[in-house]
């Protein structure tokens, strides 16, 4: 198998986690349904971009050459986008790392106002040097998902054990099931819509197709080893998740109690399993956190390098000069601009971990305004590209339901862009 469990750790992130606890304790076992069609959705975009990148006829090696050919800006728009949002990524991440190794460690170490800030530069250090490996990089994401992955399954395990399951309604909430009352149906789709949405225009998506090619995976003899590393990853996600949503319909539907933050989900984890269960979710979100901050930037900025090189051929041409044993693949960690950038994401962000630290509401602006901005081109140029036979090896172009699913999962997501634009236009009219 390959990176399928490494970048589920990134689908996940806390934000996943938070989502699947909100809809728990606010819907029950109602509009779990919901969750199997956007882990579906996302399985059929990552698929799809990996079939590119495995099976296109023209000798193009990642994603971004396919973009490329629907207009030579086209990766370098890409790469800026996601490397600003990688250092958007991080700012929270780094305060979410900060936190739970200050809740697991502040007894034994107290620190005060600065625990979260010092422990998150400890995770930020750690993070850095694992992301500046160079050969070893990949084997070291693979020990650490799986190490995360562990962590994880005890977690969950001990807490559906100390909760049980309703499994007439857990049944129920697979088959459609629908919230009580008339707005039901509304609710449904706008829960749908905002998961679908979100997961299918993610730049996160990106991740797998590159991972994949550091794994060493390319030509369409992989494609079959593929298909199952990505299948297995996404059941995982989905199993996840779905732990999540049913420990917290278990203990928090219906007593009033919400899940904004990680503190929502510590208190779900206590009413599980007790005085454990806050110990046990503060490793989980660690864990999960910091696969996610050694994963995301790295790529995202290897990304930004790679779209400069298509630009800019000669900038690459005298880095193998400069470095003729390096493989080409890898010239980007001999170039200043992949250090730099990259360096200047993995440590910055640690200032928003300060108790002096400006509110982060400009940083969600930002994050979730280049966001809208990757969805509509992230899904139509994939869709294109997958679809033209000229640029695709024999049998493997979009059939026409291969099409009409990429184009329905499309325009969710520009609806879920709609909606966006919206929330974030009122809520800077409140500012």
């Amino acid at each position: 198998m390959g990176p399928g469990i490494v970048v589920v750790l990134s689908w996940l992130g806390t934000g996943d986690f938070i989502s699947s606890a909100v809809s728990g304790s606010t819907y029950g076992y109602a509009l779990i349904w919901t969750l199997i069609l956007a882990v579906g959705s996302r399985y059929f975009i990552v698929s799809a971009m990996s079939k590119y990148q495995l099976c296109n006829a023209v000798g193009d090696g990642t994603i971004l050459d396919g973009y490329r050919r629907l207009w030579r800006g086209f990766p370098l728009y890409l790469g800026i986008t996601t490397t600003i949002l990688g250092f958007v990524y991080v700012s929270f991440l780094l305060v979410a790392a900060g936190t739970a190794l200050n809740n697991l460690v502040g007894g034994l170490v107290p620190l005060g106002a600065w625990g979260t800030p010092v422990w998150a530069a400890v995770a930020g250090g750690a993070a850095t040097w694992l992301a500046f490996l160079k050969r070893k990089h990949y084997r070291g994401l693979e020990i650490l998902a799986q190490v995360t992955m562990a962590a994880l399954v005890v977690c969950f395990l001990i807490a559906l054990i100390g909760t049980g399951i309703d499994v007439p309604a857990l049944v129920r909430g697979l088959a459609f099931d629908l919230p009580p009352g008339e707005s039901g149906y509304i609710t449904a789709v706008t829960t749908a819509v905002a998961l679908i949405g979100a997961v299918g225009g993610s730049a996160a998506n990106l991740l797998y197709p590159y991972l994949m090619h550091e794994k060493g995976w390319r030509g369409v003899e992989f494609r079959r080893l593929q298909k199952y590393d990505l299948l297995t990853g996404t059941l995982v996600m989905f199993g996840l998740v779905l732990a999540v949503w049913v420990v917290a319909a278990e203990t928090l539907h219906g007593t009033g109690a919400s899940v904004d933050s990680e503190q929502g989900l510590v208190l779900m984890m206590e009413r599980a399993v007790g005085p454990a269960g806050p110990t046990l979710m503060w490793l989980a979100i660690f864990f999960v956190v910091f696969d996610n901050i050694v994963t995301q930037p790295r790529v995202f900025v290897q990304m930004l390098a790679e779209s400069v090189y298509k630009s800019r051929p000669a900038r690459l041409d005298r880095l193998q000069a400069a470095s003729p044993s390096t493989a080409p693949d890898q010239l980007h960690h001999t170039d200043i601009l992949f250090k730099s950038v990259l360096l200047f994401i993995m440590v910055v962000p640690i200032v928003f971990s300060f108790p002096f630290a400006p509110d982060l509401i400009v940083l969600t602006l930002l994050g979730n305004g280049l966001s809208v901005l990757t969805v509509p081109a992230l899904i139509a140029g994939l869709l294109v590209i997958t679809m033209r036979k000229d640029l695709m090896l024999p049998g493997y172009a979009n059939r026409w339901w291969e099409s009409v699913v990429l184009a329905a999962i499309g325009a969710v997501g520009l609806w879920a862009t709609y909606e966006l634009v919206i929330a974030v236009v009122q809520l800077v009219a409140q500012i």
